[in-house]
């Protein structure tokens, strides 16, 4: 995420808002004003200042630790250089400590030996952090407070400045490596103030496991990443105008902060003037909308204000609309993308419906059964303005074709009332066509109820819907313009009755004179109910009268149904066969 110019990790985010991160600070971050402290190599040389000895290429501690075999006291050169004048913390001290909400949520580690965090830490918190100075230091993987791995200048012959000293630290004693090795495979860290030569740094990456929880950054302005690769460390550059100028450090830091800090209400107010407009080419925002499109809670602001149909577009070129066209994850939806899909079918399906139709398009037209939901339960609603004929007649053919389960009790029949009412005729007839088709379900019960080897399976095959769903269509929205649609009416109630016989035989449930449909009827004309009516029955009775219709409108085409039925297979359209002979108007 791209704040203030500099490309923050999301990983580093994450770790950030979950309390999950440690900041590792070195001598960089006390080098600017007002504190103006040296870093380890200058201090080397103020520490030799007056000792006749000047440091060469050799590495700083060897140099420290032969300025001590010669009788200097390095420690005590290097606290009086590092408390002159009484330093002060830099606005960098109190922006990395703003990164952390309260003083018992501080995770703050640095090798430096000045106490300049926690004289920041009283401008940022109303109580200070706990304080551990080496080597009396915490378990690494659950320690909280500001922790001078190498010492302070509070402690000055603990203080790690000599190769002795880091011997000690990293590998007879050890007390820095266990602190280390424990911190570095529990959190994830970032560096700041180092660079990758840094005497310090090669010694700490010596501590480095493999990565199990989280991975260590490092802010810097190297752009030679290698290096910093070769140390087990990502950098994330920020940008500089000169040698000396680490401004863009401090802001980046400081927004980062604001980042951390910021409340609902902030988000709230952020997010919605955002998302008020179309998206645009400031690539902060972006990255902030980005970012805050992977909560739920911050989600909710987008929906709430978002209207503007290049939104669909952008989030779908990041993959924040993938989880709706996942038809293989669990039955129910993350809630992020349970309020995105609401978001598109309240927002969109209505008023701009080819922005939806170009999204299912991309997504190969399968998507998840709660999107599937949701854009059916809003083109079906009832609202004050009407959806405009056309769009609905589009969105029935394709929640149809998608449909990516058997049934659901609200969709069908909610979308079957909107176009009743408007007036599409061929839309209603797909819909009865997919609520009456019948579907095979197998389940098994244990005959003897002793050994659950005795397993039969009772196999059912019914409509998709019950009665109660199928009849208010039939009886309210086709029965009165049944004069205009009874012969493709027909042909589809024909077509499902003879695919409902070729299953029950498949099973051997059925053949050419017997089956469970034709036996449970008692009569086509009138039909005595045996216990709760079913939906067969409201198929079976459409069918009666669109053969009674079609014999007094369409007498031709009666008869030519009449000769296909009474070489049907199935018994039940013999049986309807018969009751179109006894009143047909056109024999003797």
């Amino acid at each position: 995420m791209n704040i203030a110019g500099i490309n923050f990790s999301e990983q580093l985010l994450d770790a950030l808002r979950d309390g999950n991160l440690v900041v590792f600070a070195g001598a960089g971050v006390s080098m600017g004003e007002p504190a103006r402290l040296p870093n380890f190599r200058t201090l080397s040389k103020v520490i030799a200042q007056g000792t006749g000895e000047i440091l060469g290429d050799e590495p700083e501690d060897q140099f420290l630790g032969r300025l001590q075999h010669k009788g200097q006291n390095v420690h005590e050169r290097a606290a009086q250089a590092l408390t002159k004048d009484n330093p002060e913390p830099t606005d960098l001290h109190r922006f990395l400590l703003r990164l952390f909400p309260a003083p018992e949520a501080t995770r703050l580690v640095t090798s430096n030996f000045d106490l300049l965090f926690e004289q920041g830490a009283k401008d940022v918190f109303e109580s200070l952090p706990d304080v551990f100075t080496a080597p009396a230091l915490p378990v690494g993987g659950k320690f909280t407070g500001i922790v001078h791995v190498h010492g302070s200048v509070s402690h000055v012959d603990d203080m790690v400045l000599t190769d002795s000293d880091f011997g000690r630290a990293y590998l007879t004693e050890g007390w820095a490596r266990r602190f280390l090795v424990d911190l570095f495979a529990s959190f994830t860290v970032l560096f700041v103030g180092y660079s990758h030569n840094d005497i310090v740094m090669n010694y700490l990456t010596r501590a480095l496991p493999p990565s199990k929880n989280g991975r260590r950054f490092a802010l810097t302005d190297d752009t030679d990443d290698g290096k910093w690769q070769i140390l087990g460390v990502e950098p994330t550059f920020y940008p500089k105008s000169s040698s000396e100028d680490h401004s863009a450090l401090y802001e980046g830091i400081e927004q980062l902060a604001n980042f951390a800090r910021r409340g609902i209400l902030d988000w709230k107010r952020e997010i919605t003037e955002i998302v008020k407009r179309p998206p645009s080419l400031d690539e902060e925002a972006m990255d902030l909308i980005d970012d805050s499109i992977s909560d739920s809670t911050r989600t909710r602001f987008f929906v709430e204000t978002a209207s503007d149909p290049a939104w669909i577009h952008w989030l779908d070129r990041r993959g924040h609309l993938d989880g709706l066209f996942r038809i293989s994850d669990p039955p129910s939806l993350e809630p992020r993308d349970r309020q995105l899909a609401w978001w598109l079918a309240e927002t969109f399906a209505r008023d701009d419906a080819d922005q939806i139709f170009q999204l299912i398009g991309r997504h190969g037209m399968r998507f998840h059964c709660d999107f599937w939901i949701a854009l059916g339960a809003t083109v079906g609603l009832k609202q004050g303005q009407e959806i405009e004929p056309s769009t609905l007649a589009k969105w029935v053919s394709l929640l149809l074709t998608s449909n990516p389960m058997p049934h659901h009790d609200l969709v069908l029949p909610k979308l079957s009332e909107r176009c009743a009412e408007a007036e599409l005729p061929d839309s209603l007839l797909d819909i009865f066509d997919a609520m009456s088709k019948s579907h095979l379900r197998l389940r098994s019960y244990n005959a003897n109820k002793v050994e659950d080897t005795q397993k039969f399976f009772v196999q059912e095959v019914e409509p998709a819907y019950d009665f109660h769903l199928l009849n208010p269509i039939w009886t309210n929205r086709l029965k009165p313009i049944l004069n205009d649609i009874a012969a493709p009416l027909l042909a589809i109630i024909v077509r499902n009755l003879e695919k409902r016989h070729r299953t029950l035989a498949t099973w051997q449930l059925a053949n050419k004179d017997w089956d469970s449909t034709n036996f449970n009827r008692s009569a086509i004309k009138s039909h005595t109910l045996r216990g709760q009516p079913k939906a067969i029955d409201v198929i079976i009775d459409a069918a009666r009268d669109c053969l009674e219709t079609l014999a007094i409108t369409q007498p031709g085409l009666a008869a030519v149904w009449n000769e296909q039925l009474m070489r049907a297979d199935a018994p039940i359209l013999r049986r309807l066969a018969v009751h179109l002979l006894s009143i047909r108007k056109d024999l003797s």
